[in-house]
């Protein structure tokens, strides 16, 4: 019978309902183009759940049961209308409620859902909206510092001018998985302790001030190092880096890890445990949601394309076409805008047509190490002949070695060599569209 079916059950069922935000989870985790930290915690939370197992009831709570069921069809509901990220928080929100019905009251879930958030893959776009910003308070705070020390320094952007030389504050600047890491270990030593809510949501700012020092102390030292003023060496730029990141670790330890508290056991209290018919409603409304996806006409996903005339000439050169690639075609196919592909000869030329500010337009090395090229020697250098900078690295893969550059120009001739200042500026009207994203790639020897 329905009414009897056991508790742990309702978790498989959740989960599968939820199966396409999972399948982009997974395709993102895997196609290099985000760090695959979300599987440790995934595993924690496994591990949690494992722990837990002999405390949770054989019936679920009606009111968490029936809250995680609506969030599961609203999610299924907006396959074409919230990007992909936001629906795989609703589906981690929904799951999270699913393991709270069967959890005894009061216990503690701020941390479950750190872990659940974190287990996504969020690093790429927290890089893109996130990343530049903080780049810019980064690179601001540490050009104070340095000036204490009589140093020239000027900012530009997210970029540091040291002595007249150019220093770029770039993505691992931002301290974005420094904050992962440090978020990570705040909520998996408080799930693992069953720190109440209060007091972790207390000490979470206290994480976040911690990992903005940390990383402003760390990014002064390596640009004062790699600006010349103390002459290190390789490993020692990367020791620095590692020591300030272990000490901003060992910190958020001893603020989460202190025990200011008692624990209580839990308090059961009655449930309202499904009826039968309620059960077979809720058990019909996640059977929706698992098949609704395939029932989302797939014109209804696809993006409407814009004309646009390419140029015919490049920096003086005339451009022949070439054809896309199958992973340009891939990255082509969901782009609010047009891709195309081009050779003067001497370089193979991406050019991107953009009409709106949008998370699509997605860095050249994102692209280049999801194909799974190495990225080295990441710079700056001025644009040839034109005003502004370009972003230049070396990618290498087999026998192949390329040097690529790219930049975003918008319509009244501005460049950014950042794809998130670009973002902002496009946002809040300091840069007017339309916007043509460039990508030189040269063979080198």
């Amino acid at each position: 019978m329905i009414r009897q079916l056991p508790g742990w059950c309702w978790l498989p069922l959740a989960a599968l309902a939820a199966w396409p935000n999972w399948l982009w989870a997974a395709r993102r985790l895997g196609d290099g183009s985000d760090d695959p930290l979300g599987i440790i915690a995934l595993a924690i939370l496994g591990l949690l759940l494992w722990r837990d197992r002999t405390s949770l009831s054989a019936q679920p709570r009606l009111n968490w049961l029936a809250s995680a069921t609506i969030l599961l069809i609203a999610g299924a509901l907006s396959q074409s209308i919230l990007p992909p990220l936001l629906r795989g928080l609703i589906s981690v929100l929904a799951l999270l409620m699913m393991v709270l019905s069967l959890r005894a009251p009061g216990q503690p879930w701020t941390a479950w859902l750190g872990l659940g958030v974190l287990s996504l893959p969020i690093l790429s776009s927290l890089q893109f909206f996130a990343g530049y910003p903080l780049r810019v308070i980064t690179a601001e705070a540490s050009a104070w510092l340095l000036r204490l020390g009589s140093w020239p320094v000027e900012r530009q952007g997210s970029a540091l001018v040291v002595d007249g030389q150019w220093v770029m504050v770039d993505a691992p600047c931002s301290g974005i998985q420094m904050a992962w890491v440090g978020y990570f270990i705040a909520c998996a030593l408080a799930a693992w302790q069953r720190l109440p809510d209060r007091l972790l949501l207390r000490r979470l700012p206290l994480v976040g001030l911690l990992v903005l020092s940390g990383n402003i102390l760390r990014n002064t030292l390596l640009v004062w190092g790699e600006s010349g003023g103390s002459g290190f060496s390789g490993w020692v730029h990367e020791a620095v880096g590692l020591l300030v990141f272990a000490g901003v670790c060992a910190m958020i330890f001893r603020i989460i890890g202190h025990r200011a508290f008692a624990l209580s056991a839990p308090v059961e209290h009655a449930r309202s445990a499904p009826s039968k018919s309620t059960a077979g409603g809720l058990l019909g409304a996640l059977a929706l949601a698992t098949f609704w996806p395939l029932l989302v006409p797939a014109s209804a996903l696809e993006p409407k394309q814009v004309a646009h005339e390419w140029p015919v000439q490049f920096e003086g050169r005339p451009l022949r076409p070439l054809a896309l690639s199958p992973a340009e075609q891939r990255f082509a196919e969901d782009f609010p805008g047009q891709l195309s592909r081009f050779t003067d000869g001497r370089r193979n030329i991406v050019l991107r047509h953009v009409l709106r500010p949008t998370r699509k337009l997605h860095p050249a090395e994102d692209c280049f190490r999801a194909l799974g090229y190495r990225i080295d020697q990441t710079q700056l250098h001025r644009r040839v002949g034109a005003a502004g900078l370009q972003r230049c690295f070396v990618v290498s893969r087999d026998d192949e070695r390329l040097q690529v550059c790219d930049y975003i120009e918008d319509a009244a001739g501005q460049s950014f060599s950042d794809t998130s200042a670009w973002y902002w500026s496009a946002l809040s009207g300091r840069s007017v569209g339309p916007w043509h994203a460039v990508t030189l790639a040269s063979p080198l020897p």
